[in-house]
Parts: structure tokens; sequence; C-alpha cells
């Protein structure tokens, strides 16, 4: 289980796994009525672009969007700023694939 800044995904099992769990950014365009449990909405679009962004750059995050296409591409313009952004490896589809527990949306 790496836990080094230069992480660039990591897999739903080693996620749910990890006791320090980081804070979770969902960023899905069309996100359903459920979320991977504790997850924070946020527009992925926002994210990249912006510089108020809703953590500090020395704060290790993941994101996660439909099938992890966008949060890989989001996660890596994050890091290239200097922020510890993570993209979880195949996305919400990739953590309901390996029957992990999802929450209800607020």
């Amino acid at each position: 289980m790496a836990k080094e800044s230069s992480l660039e995904t990591i897999t739903p099992v080693e996620l749910a796994a990890r006791p320090d769990r980081p804070r979770i950014f969902d960023i899905r365009k069309y996100p359903d009525d459920r979320r991977i449990p504790g997850s924070i909405r946020a527009d992925g679009s926002a994210l990249e672009a912006g510089d108020d962004l809703p953590f500090a750059d020395e704060e290790e995050v993941i994101l996660y969007c439909g099938s992890g296409n966008s949060c890989s591409r989001i996660a890596q313009t994050l890091r290239a700023r200097g922020y510890r952004a993570v993209a979880l490896d195949g996305g919400y589809k990739g953590w309901v694939d390996a029957n992990l527990p999802t929450e209800e949306r607020d």
C-alpha cells in the first residue's frame, strides 16, 4: 500500500483497506443516487481549472469519476500544480464492481 505523494492511482480494494482514509471527491458529471461512503461531491472541471480548491496542496485526496478516465486526467493536472491528487482506478464503476459498499447521496 503506497503512501507517497507521487502515487497516481489507487485501486478500490487498496482504498477501502486504508486505515488513514483520505478525503474522497466524487467528480462524476452525471452521478446517480449512490456514492462511495463519505465522498464529497465536486465539479471536476472547477477542480481542474480553479485556484480556490477545497483542499490544501499537502493533503492527499482521491478523485473518482464514472470509469476512471476523467479523474485520472484531472488528478494529473492537479499533481502538475503541486497537489497530492490520486485517481481511483476504474472510478465508481471499479468500486461497485469490487463489491465495495456505497451509500445514498445526501
